[in-house]
């Protein structure tokens, strides 16, 4: 007999294929109508927006009038708290929903992981653009606005004083992140000398695996077609603490299973955590990951989601540095990036799941990779 398991996804391919690969699953989906086609044969109901939330429930009980789905899996940032609040209504194990608040809603994360004394950014959350003023006084200028609910660094933007932000807001500059309609957080801009992710897995309550990676450039100040960074040397001492760092944040959001993506900053008192996730990070990332350490996050988030075992490791730890950029689209790059020395692999758009050339690449230090990520934004006729 097939398991049923419901699925909440925009256009993560990555999910969908592996999830159609289980010949014993019956897939639901909730979705958008733009991305119908995609779910072609699912037994499938529609949304506006995972952040309207009485539209989830009404289409999750629409797909369980004939029983509740096994499992729930959450494809995409913005479906995490829908399916943490299917998952509660219908009795179905994994996030909860308060559970998958501390996981998306970014002022509820950092109330839960001040509490159990995991260095945060200051903050404080506005009712609206209006109220960043009165937000900020609370953590004091200069600031950093962002959504509440929202995915990496998008409508994010920095402030320097009350000054800026009026004068910006009347110019129209943050009406993106006004047309959200949701709360939006105000951090205090923290002074750092570089940025880093960590993204692991936890089976059990426990971190199973677990990289730390380096961004070459910081993402807020990078657009998402050259992003980049690399894998570092895990014994790094550096490393050692964000490694440290990430299992007090799993056990801080009673993560028992699942794939985590961890930001933090490198500050002069250590790292400090930005925001956490429970999804594979984006722009390549769990293909680098991949190339360095021989697992695959995407494969172990469905397995997290769907109950199964750990999977396997395909390869083992990979020596030196593995790095990884974006790279803006043109003909013939892919092909002349495959041939840089180095390089283990270039992906065109159709593998990638982006409109970029996606490479990664082996070097034997982080001055060989910073060359190496230069030669190929020179390929791409971009500056160094």
């Amino acid at each position: 007999m097939s398991r049923r398991v419901l699925l909440l996804s925009s256009d993560k391919t990555e999910v969908l294929q592996a999830l159609r690969a289980r010949q014993d699953l019956r897939l639901q989906v909730i979705t958008r109508k733009a991305y119908a086609d995609l779910y072609e044969g699912c037994d499938t109901a529609f949304v506006d927006s995972f952040e309207d939330l009485g539209q989830v429930e009404r289409a999750a009980y629409e797909l369980s009038r004939d029983g509740a789905p096994e499992r729930v899996v959450a494809a995409t940032e913005k479906s995490v708290v829908a399916a943490g609040l299917v998952r509660s209504l219908l009795g179905v194990p994994g996030q909860s929903f308060d559970q998958s608040l501390w996981a998306a809603h970014k002022r509820a994360m950092k109330d839960r992981l001040r509490a159990a004394g995991v260095p945060v950014t200051d903050c404080a959350q506005a009712g609206s653009l209006r109220d960043v003023p009165r937000a900020a006084e609370h953590t004091g200028w200069p600031v950093v606005i962002k959504p509440v609910f929202g995915a990496m660094a998008t409508r994010t933007y920095r402030v320097g004083s009350p000054q800026e932000f009026r004068r910006r807001l009347d110019e129209g500059a943050f009406d993106d992140l006004g047309a959200r309609g949701v709360p939006v957080l105000v951090e205090r801009l923290v002074e750092f000398s570089a940025e880093y992710h960590c993204d692991g897995v936890v089976r059990d309550g426990v971190v199973r695996r677990a990289a730390v990676s380096r961004y070459f450039t910081v993402p807020l100040d990078t657009p998402p077609e050259v992003d980049s960074g690399y894998v570092m040397d895990q014994s790094d001492p550096f490393a050692q603490q964000v490694l440290e760092l990430h299992r007090r944040v799993a056990a801080a959001i009673e993560l028992r299973d699942g794939v985590t993506h961890l930001e933090v900053f490198g500050t002069a008192r250590g790292p400090v955590v930005g925001e956490v996730a429970i999804r594979p990070g984006g722009l390549g990332i769990p293909r680098m990951v991949h190339h360095a350490h021989g697992y695959d996050l995407w494969d172990e988030f469905v397995r997290a989601a769907l109950g199964e075992p750990l999977g396997p490791l395909s390869h083992e730890p990979r020596p030196g540095i593995v790095g990884r950029t974006q790279l803006p689209p043109a003909p013939g790059l892919r092909e002349r990036a495959a041939a840089v020395p180095g390089v283990l692999e270039a992906r065109g758009p159709e593998d990638g799941g982006t409109a970029n050339v996606e490479v990664h690449f082996s070097a034997p230090d982080v001055p060989r990779a910073e060359s190496a990520r230069t030669e190929l934004r020179r390929l791409a006729g971009l500056r160094p």
